[in-house]
């Protein structure tokens, strides 16, 4: 203040916090003025400022933590944060609790400039404490009111919050009147041609294999397309929006079934958490179109990073057949060889001596040339099952098995059936109530013990779909082999080989496709050892 000396107030930290809920904003230069006034009456002055600017109070995801950091350092003279109300400080009781007494336990002090409030005394931290209870119970209904809203517009077809789309043109549901009001109209959504196209292109390319996220970014920037809020596109936000489905006519929602803390923000990438329901806006994308690109998405999943860019044709799918059989996984990465890189694969864990065993590797050119050869064979016996030449036989069941199946599931009814019987004469009367206990303890466990028997029992193996899914594949594979490129290569060679095994005996290469029966569980050696490192970390 103009008649004191700085030296003579004391020193105190500022918080502002503005709040998401829009009718509870109060600008940051309101809530200043009125803390530098009520400190100045107090003799302090306010040397540092912390702001959180649109911020919610539920949460402590704030930069309040810095000014309570800086109470607690031992080299600061720093004691007291000052806030507008009290609810600016947070509106989530257990939030409140810990942070406030974080701030009491080294001799500080929450202060509001606008509630005059002596937090010291029995009473006045007891006034303190409903103003925070009342609160949270304002944030709280504020939550619930904003989730059954949140509810019926995802009943009615429309995202949660109403806001622009790339790839559309919004029509909000209140507009201005043109004089000064405001009127009503149904919400709705209009696909916009220009920004369809593109969204309609990048869908099929990232399923084609011929681009991924960090190129379609760059693509829609060189065509002059920004993001729905007029920013720069950047690999994440196309994953994102791609992901989302919005342009297949679909919304991204949390389950109701599913427990979850705090479902505003629940990572959008657990899958047990989310899921898709339709919408009612127009799609700009076709079903087959979004479930292929799903089914990308999820093979892109599996496959290793390097290979995602690969520079040979067999990357990521060559595998240390000795380590298979040992119950191990070990991609056979590319080795130089005579002081040439990158002719020869090798066995991945062998070379970084995480393992010992034989030597094996073949030369990359002989790998190729093996899968090639496999392709013709493979195109032949298609035409052959196609032509009925060849019949795929069907999976065999162990008589006995599927007789034992049968006789377990027939007990199992039987018993299910005479529980019921007793329950309904108990009801009636008609059965005693401790003989009725007695009778159903003795179902119960004897059906358990049977439905132990059954689940026991190995699964009825499932007819195996055989290679002609594929001919197309197969196909272009062969017509287009010495003119594709590396990575489209890659990628359609995913679609049918699971692995190449390296082995030492004959034959050297086995190539394992992809409708080949379920593999046994083996040991990724490199997970396992990352996992305890961070449970050890």
């Amino acid at each position: 203040m103009p008649s004191l000396q700085a030296a003579d107030l004391i020193p105190v930290i500022g918080y502002v916090r503005v709040s998401t809920w829009r009718e509870e904003k109060v600008s940051d230069k309101i809530q200043m003025d009125a803390i530098n006034e009520a400190a100045a009456r107090r003799g302090r002055y306010v040397a540092k400022w912390v702001t959180d600017l649109d911020m919610t109070g539920r949460n402590f995801k704030r930069r309040i933590m810095e000014a309570i950091a800086l109470v607690e350092a031992d080299d600061n003279p720093l004691r007291e944060i000052w806030v507008w109300k009290f609810s600016r400080f947070g509106r989530n009781r257990y939030g409140v609790a810990i942070n406030l007494a974080r701030i009491e336990q080294v001799g500080g002090q929450l202060i509001s400039a606008t509630e005059d409030i002596d937090a010291s005394t029995a009473v006045g931290e007891f006034t303190r404490d409903m103003l925070f209870a009342v609160a949270a119970f304002e944030s709280n209904r504020a939550g619930e009111q904003w989730r059954e809203t949140h509810a019926l517009r995802r009943s009615m077809g429309l995202p949660a919050s109403g806001r622009k789309r790339f790839g559309y043109r919004w029509h909000p549901r209140r507009i201005p009147d043109g004089e000064g009001g405001w009127k009503l109209q149904d919400e709705w959504y209009e696909v916009l041609g220009n920004q369809a196209e593109v969204i309609d292109e990048a869908y099929r390319l990232y399923t084609q294999g011929t681009t991924g996220f960090n190129r379609l970014a760059e693509r829609w920037q060189d065509l002059g397309f920004p993001n729905a809020w007029g920013n720069p596109w950047q690999s994440q936000g196309v994953r994102d929006f791609l992901d989302a489905g919005f342009s297949a006519g679909l919304l991204y929602v949390h389950k109701d079934d599913v427990p979850c803390a705090d479902k505003s923000r629940c990572h959008k990438r657990k899958p047990d958490h989310w899921t898709h329901i339709a919408a009612e806006h127009e799609s700009i994308v076709d079903g087959d179109t979004w479930d292929n690109y799903r089914d990308r998405r999820e093979a892109r999943k599996r496959t290793p990073r390097r290979s995602l860019a690969p520079k040979y044709p067999l990357s990521g799918l060559v595998e240390c057949g000795i380590c298979r059989d040992n119950g191990r996984q070990s991609h056979a990465g590319i080795a130089p060889s005579g002081g040439v890189a990158g002719v020869a694969y090798r066995c991945g864990l062998l070379t970084r001596k995480a393992v010992k065993h034989e030597h094996v590797w073949v030369r990359r050119e002989f790998a190729e040339r093996e899968v090639h050869t496999w392709l013709q064979d493979l195109h032949d016996e298609i035409d052959a099952i196609v032509a009925g030449r060849v019949v795929i036989p069907l999976p065999r069941l162990e008589p006995d098995v599927k007789q034992k199946r049968k006789s377990l599931e027939d007990q199992i009814a039987k018993l299910t059936g005479a529980l019921d019987r007793a329950t309904k004469g108990h009801v009636l009367g008609d059965i005693p109530r401790d003989s009725y206990l007695r009778t159903k303890d003795e179902l119960t466990r004897d059906r358990d013990e049977l439905q132990q028997q059954l689940d026991e029992l190995p699964a009825p193996e499932q007819p195996s779909p055989g290679p002609v899914p594929f001919r197309a594949t197969v196909q272009g594979l062969l017509t287009e082999w010495d003119v594709i490129s590396v990575d489209k290569k890659r990628l359609m060679l995913s679609e049918l080989i699971r692995r190449v095994e390296v082995r030492r005996e004959e034959p050297t290469l086995v190539i394992v496709p992809t409708w080949a029966p379920a593999d046994k569980p083996v040991t990724d050696l490199r997970r396992s050892v990352r996992t305890r490192a961070e449970t050890r970390a």
